[in-house]
């Protein structure tokens, strides 16, 4: 993963985060559901893709 996809990833997590905290009790579920997603199983993904591109291909 280089700086580019790392960039991009940050700024497609900011912008969920954004949505996620200027939404309301009225927000439709079709739009808070991927945005959880992407707000908890994005860093994961990331994190490992780091992670095996760096430690395990050396």
């Amino acid at each position: 993963m280089d700086r580019t996809e790392l960039l991009l990833a940050l700024i497609a997590f900011l912008l969920a985060a954004l949505v996620y905290e200027t939404g309301d009790g009225n927000t439709p579920e079709f739009i808070v559901i991927p945005v959880l997603m992407i707000l908890f199983i994005f860093p994961v993904y990331v994190v490992g893709t780091v992670i095996i591109e760096n430690i395990v291909s050396g």
